[in-house]
């Protein structure tokens, strides 16, 4: 029986409505930790997951999200740029930048500060199928990975 899964990109995350029992949210849960998710929080109707960046395998930090009405599920998913990396570039910029030697130092004062606004603008990415730009490839894989996860899990045979 094929399942019905409805996937909006919501341009800062993706949202994914499917319904589905105990066994197959489990099922999904488990597909997750085994793609290296941790559970961060865990509540009777809620339960976040997030995953480190493996920057060296063009992958950047993930949280998904999901949520349980009855046998109705939202899982909400999102490439990240991190609080850690931001407030890490914020620092070096007001710390170290002055005292590094450039001859330009105002000039690359000014361009890490506008990224780092950048971050904190942009912060959260989608996984939309036909992403452009920014984490392009990885948004574009794990569009893919995530939909096969939710099909695998949530096809009742």
């Amino acid at each position: 029986m094929a399942i019905k899964l409805i996937i909006h990109h919501l341009g800062r995350l993706s949202r994914a409505t499917v319904r589905g029992g105990d066994t197959q949210s489990k099922k999904f849960i488990n597909s997750l930790l085994l793609n290296n998710f941790i559970i961060t929080t865990e509540r009777e109707n809620y339960l976040e997951l997030r995953r480190r960046a493996y920057l060296l395998q063009d992958d950047w930090p993930m949280r998904v999200s999901i949520y349980r009405n009855g046998s109705e599920f939202q899982i909400d998913y999102y490439l990240c740029i991190p609080w850690g990396w931001i407030a890490g570039l914020t620092f070096l910029t007001w710390v170290a930048l002055p005292f590094a030697g450039f001859q330009n130092a105002e000039l690359a004062f000014v361009l890490a500060l506008l990224v780092a606004t950048l971050a904190v603008y942009k912060q959260k990415f989608d996984c939309r199928p036909n992403a452009r730009f920014w984490q392009e490839r990885t948004r574009q894989r794990w569009n893919e990975t995530m939909e096969r996860l939710l099909r695998e899990a949530f096809d009742r045979p």
